[in-house]
């Protein structure tokens, strides 16, 4: 259906639609954080190893969106996209029926890749739909969307584990695949491309063996340390086949993702600002939920209400930066969004056992408002900036520079908390004051790779 032909209360219809996905993928993530103690328990995992069963699915979200991005500019969203509703719902029983960390690892990654297939065409969906000033609006809307799925996160999977374990929580994913498929059926329009377009094949695996390779080696380097030879062989293959890549980008009549895109500033500078705001902001998500068992004690429920305030602020600041983006420059609200951000986690920077309730939630609020400020006006800026035929594969590298950035700030953050940890353990500091001491530097890492964002978005036209 052409684009001319959708009327507003149509094209908010196909909102419902990519929200109800973006809404799933939200929620299990807050669950799935919630649920990490207690899953380290069962699995008698540490922290270095739990912590992949957030990253394997944020892997094969990032490895293969451009993947689907080519396709959803090649073939029909909606199948593509539905298709990944349906994977979901099939990952999401294999976790709950997961009876090893392996087994559910395994799962996570049918999880991400099925993911993939709907981050890749959602913003893309959203970008076909709506034009002009509703574009902002509909984005900021996501925005609120994310901040809800967050804001259940924490207290459904808070309630479900405290009375019916961990793998209940992945049962909730089911009947929101089912409703979305259903509802997609009927909604969603084909968006069929005009033009005949073709994948460069080898151009695709290179990337994805590069991506891989870097992103694991960096995910994994904490727990097997960085000078193994399988983390630095690791690294390795990643430049091998970045370089692989780029060469075949220059030589391919078809390339696989065209690096003519960079030299627009809008999507550069909004790529590069995506991979830094949401570098600092994850670095808090997997060390916050140990901070709240080991130091402060309490159960999954209260655990979820201390990490409320972050999706509340999210759920409020995502729609009001959308509409501000209609007024002012995309940079300024996104700068301001980081500098909340960096006062956030230079906030969590001083916690200790004695910190107060009320403290917590307002530097998760602040940083829940940093959030919400700097995506929405980020990503309208790439989006808009996309050619028209490239719509697919843009908003599909956004979404990879911004999963990417969640990796690599779950992997440094938890780098930067063990390199500490254990220095301060070695030196005779008891468990509690080594694990504070390794939590305070990673979230003052967190605030200086913000500080870093908001300087490079300042600068942008």
């Amino acid at each position: 259906m052409k684009q001319r032909l959708l009327n507003l209360p149509y094209k908010w219809l196909i909102f419902t639609v990519t929200a109800t996905g973006t809404f799933m993928g939200t929620l299990d993530g807050g669950i799935v954080n919630i649920a990490l103690p207690s899953i380290a328990k069962q699995f008698n995992a540490d922290i270095e190893s739990i912590q992949a069963v957030v990253s394997i699915y944020l892997l094969a979200v990032t490895c293969f969106l451009p993947v689907f991005g080519k396709l959803s500019d090649m073939y029909s969203r909606k199948k593509l996209y539905l298709g990944g509703f349906f994977m979901f719902g099939v990952g999401s029983v294999m976790c709950s029926l997961a009876t090893s960390l392996p087994m559910l690892i395994v799962a996570r990654a049918v999880q991400g890749l099925s993911s993939s297939a709907m981050m890749a065409n959602s913003q893309a969906i959203i970008a076909k739909a709506f034009s002009g000033k509703d574009r902002g609006r509909a984005l900021g809307g996501i925005g609120a969307v994310v901040a809800l799925g967050s804001l259940g996160g924490p207290a459904v999977g808070g309630f479900l584990i405290q009375h019916f374990g961990w793998p209940s929580v992945f049962w909730v994913n089911v009947p929101v695949c089912a409703i979305g498929i259903w509802r997609g059926l009927q909604i969603i329009p084909r968006f069929n491309p005009k033009a005949k377009m073709k994948m460069d094949k080898w151009g695709a695996a290179f990337f994805i063996v590069a991506c891989f390779s870097f992103l694991y080696a960096l995910n994994e380097g904490p727990n097997k340390h960085w000078s193994s030879p399988l983390i630095l062989s690791s690294f390795a293959v990643a430049v091998l086949f970045f370089g692989l890549f780029y060469y075949r980008e220059k030589v391919s009549k078809t390339p696989f993702i065209g690096l003519s895109i960079f030299k627009i500033p809008a999507i550069s500078y909004g790529y590069a600002v995506a991979v830094l705001g949401f570098m600092a902001i994850f670095t808090n998500s997997v060390l916050f939920p140990f901070y709240a068992t080991d130091i402060l004690h309490v159960d999954p429920v209260k655990i979820g209400l201390l990490m409320l305030p972050f999706p509340v602020a999210l759920a409020v600041s995502s729609p009001l930066s959308g509409l501000l983006s209609e007024r002012y420059p995309a940079r300024l609200i996104t700068t301001i969004g980081l500098g909340l951000a960096v006062t956030g986690l230079v906030m969590f920077s001083f916690m200790d056992e004695t910190t107060s309730f009320f403290y917590i939630a307002l530097a998760q609020l602040i940083t829940g408002c940093g959030s919400g400020t700097f995506q929405v006006p980020n990503n309208n800026t790439v989006i808009s900036a996309a050619p028209r035929n490239k719509v697919g594969i843009v908003s599909s590298v956004n979404a990879l520079a911004r999963n990417a950035g969640m990796i690599m700030g779950i992997a440094l953050s938890v780098a930067v908390y063990a390199f500490v940890q254990n220095h301060l353990a070695a030196g005779g500091a008891n468990a509690q004051d080594a694990f504070l001491g390794g939590y305070r530097a990673a979230m003052l890492f967190g605030a200086a790779v913000a500080v870093a964002g908001g300087i490079l978005s300042a600068k942008r036209d």
